[in-house]
């Protein structure tokens, strides 16, 4: 049984993710934001703007971007739910 996801399936769901973590990004960090995102997440600047323009994440990015944000992993992937796990920054 093929399970793969179709390519034009597949750019969608990567420029939807590129979309939230920039909406995330925005909210947390600000316009001018993204370097301090980026030293955060231990990237590159140029990096990061690629992700935000949909280049693949790797997992390693992604998961620092998740626990550092505190984003909710499915309003990241799907756009539902709550956008955050937990208020972002507070332990």
């Amino acid at each position: 049984m093929d399970r793969s996801i179709p390519n034009s399936d597949w750019l969608g769901i990567k420029n939807n993710l590129a979309r939230r973590i920039r909406e995330v990004r925005l909210e947390l960090y600000g316009e001018h934001g993204g370097p301090l995102l980026a030293e955060a997440l231990q990237v590159p600047f140029r990096t990061w703007l690629n992700y935000e323009n949909g280049c693949t994440i790797p997992a390693i990015s992604m998961l620092r971007f998740i626990e550092l944000t505190r984003t909710n992993p499915h309003w990241l992937l799907t756009g539902c739910g709550n956008k955050y796990s937990r208020s972002p920054g507070i332990d």
